[in-house]
């Protein structure tokens, strides 16, 4: 997703067991080195604009993403509309300055199985809002700690940190469908040049894992970085940029 999440797709979100959903929330990632606290995220490091994505999905070459990154009254707002395999995701995460902390998330999924639908609030530690799946709402009141990210908006917080080959962090993380945080393991890679549409990228490799999936990242190593390429290798998807616009 934002480019949110850390690539918002419907797969990830329904038929998911509770077990699923407590293992995710527990798991603390997989590698050997000793994770760290990540450093605070500079807005500044961010590319502000529009970036029009092409999404495959297990074979299905025909999803399409579009990509909004902002900083307005405030805060930084991270938006996502994406349609892959017959359902259609809106996605929209508020976020304060400098700190990233969530403000608010809104989310609309409809799909071959039905709709789903979040709205939070964030503020005194914790996440409020409602959760209607498939026109059943469950009230949400979990905590969210200080220093827990929205989980739709990790690709903007990870993007705005001291991105650095070698760097191990920890990313606590809040979703309403785990219905609680999640501890990511987020490891930067080596830089890496990509082939665009728009001419070689060289992009940082991050590999983020711990959740359901682990998700691979490239961003941009020149500043103001943007997403440049998505991957969640065991769903076999892919998110490539086809433009960019400020």
């Amino acid at each position: 997703m934002d480019r949110i999440i850390l690539l918002p797709l419907a797969a990830v979100l329904v038929a998911i067991s509770a077990d699923a959903h407590a293992q995710a929330a527990a798991s603390p990632g997989t590698g050997t080195q000793a994770a760290e606290p990540a450093p605070a995220p500079d807005a500044a490091r961010l590319w502000r604009g529009t970036i029009a994505y092409r999404v495959t999905m297990r074979g299905d070459t025909t999803g399409a993403d579009t990509a909004v990154w902002a900083v307005r009254d405030g805060q930084v707002a991270a938006t996502d509309h994406m349609h892959v395999m017959g359902t259609t995701a809106v996605v929209e995460t508020r976020m304060s300055l400098p700190s990233f902390a969530p403000v608010s998330n809104a989310e609309t999924r409809t799909g071959p199985t039905g709709a789903i639908e979040s709205r939070l609030a964030y503020g005194e530690g914790r996440a409020r809002g409602t959760l209607t799946v498939a026109g059943s709402q469950t009230a949400v009141d979990d905590a969210a700690p200080a220093g827990t990210y929205d989980q739709a908006a990790l690709a903007p917080v990870i993007a705005a940190l001291s991105l650095r080959p070698g760097a191990v962090w920890t990313v606590p993380a809040y979703s309403p469908y785990v219905r609680g945080v999640t501890l990511y393991r987020v490891a930067v890679g080596p830089v890496e040049t990509l082939a665009t549409v728009m001419g070689p990228v060289r992009a940082y490799r991050v590999t983020v894992s711990g959740g359901m999936a682990e998700m691979l990242f490239w961003f941009s190593e020149a500043e103001p970085r943007w997403e440049v390429r998505g991957e969640i290798p065991a769903m076999g998807v892919a998110i490539e940029p086809r433009s960019r616009t400020p």
